[in-house]
């Protein structure tokens, strides 16, 4: 995977879906991966019911900031 897009969110269920169609038909060779601060609204339930190889999740258990998600997101990324 040489081509990923990080999107941190947080109670972001009325666009998510919206955001990720947008951002994946930019280019066929893009990723996601969402980092979601266990947000109330269910916006990670949504993003596992896409079912598409190309987004990955991670879900954290408390609202940590857009900072650490961005970092988390970077290792993730070397790590895959």
């Amino acid at each position: 995977m040489k081509n990923l897009i990080i999107l941190p969110t947080y109670n972001e269920s009325k666009n998510i879906v919206k955001t990720i169609d947008l951002v994946l038909a930019q280019r066929d060779d893009l990723n996601i991966l969402i980092i979601d601060d266990n947000s109330p609204d269910g916006t990670a339930d949504i993003v596992k019911d896409l079912n598409n190889e190309k987004i990955f999740i991670i879900e954290r258990e408390a609202k940590k900031g857009l900072g650490s998600a961005y970092v988390e997101g970077f290792s993730w990324s070397l790590k895959n």
